[in-house]
């Protein structure tokens, strides 16, 4: 798929969306479920009347964690026709839409971006963006792969590599390698004040598959300055400028 992303192919993301057979498989091991656990934690406060979007929505399987916490009001977006399609089968209000097709200002009072991000070519133009379509005082819970840790350290050292390459590696469809401080500096510069930010997800999977309970929820506990956990979780409110 790389050389159609680099040709600015018009299908690219039902292309994507066709090589993600299921994203159910993000709970198949351990510590996947408890690093979506403590994600969606964040939202514990938040009203369950609030009026939601979740931009980038896959086939909503945040869609539906939010539906288990007793939000009603929540509708998605996503590019690419198979994961709006397969959202729509389950019952979602799903559009096909870019974040560049919303339109509305202080619309909605909390907006997800889950592992969207670091998929878009202007993140600061993306976050100001969700900045106006929320109520002031709204909520935008972020989450974004980031490269910190020390196993990813590791990695660029042991392989001669550099962040960007590291992570389109990961993920060709990857456009940025961000760390934990220039997510905060992007939040802070588009009017946003952070609420909690935390890294989860074990940055050692063999732990999850084959550990045990016990020691997978220890390095989902562990945090020592971001060097353990590749995805920043970030929930922020909106500044009334």
């Amino acid at each position: 798929m790389i050389e159609k992303l680099n040709s600015g192919h018009s299908n690219l993301w039902d292309l994507y969306g066709d090589s993600r057979s299921s994203w159910d498989l993000r709970t198949r091991y351990l510590h996947h479920e408890l690093a979506h656990k403590k994600i969606i934690s964040f939202l514990d406060g938040i009203n369950r009347s609030a009026k939601v979007m979740d931009i980038g929505c896959g086939d909503g399987f945040f869609l539906n964690l939010l539906t288990g916490m007793g939000f009603e009001d929540i509708q998605g977006i996503d590019p690419g026709r198979p994961m709006v399609e397969r959202c729509r089968k389950k019952g979602f209000s799903v559009d096909r839409k870019s974040i560049r097709d919303l339109t509305g200002t202080g619309e909605f009072d909390l907006v997800l971006l889950i592992e969207v991000l670091e998929h878009l070519e202007e993140p600061l133009s993306v976050i100001r963006k969700i900045h106006s379509l929320l109520t002031p005082g709204g909520n935008l819970l972020l989450t974004v792969p980031v490269c910190d840790s020390l196993l990813k350290r590791y990695h660029r050292f042991r392989y001669e590599t550099d962040k960007l390459t590291q992570v389109v590696d990961w993920d060709e469809t990857h456009r940025h390698a961000f760390s934990a401080s220039a997510i905060r500096k992007l939040l802070r510069d588009s009017s946003f004040t952070i609420e909690k930010c935390i890294h989860v997800s074990n940055p050692y999977p063999w732990v999850g598959r084959y550990g045990g309970k016990k020691l997978s929820e220890l390095f989902q506990r562990l945090d020592l300055g971001g060097r353990f956990g590749d995805i920043l979780v970030v929930l922020a409110s909106s500044i009334q400028e």
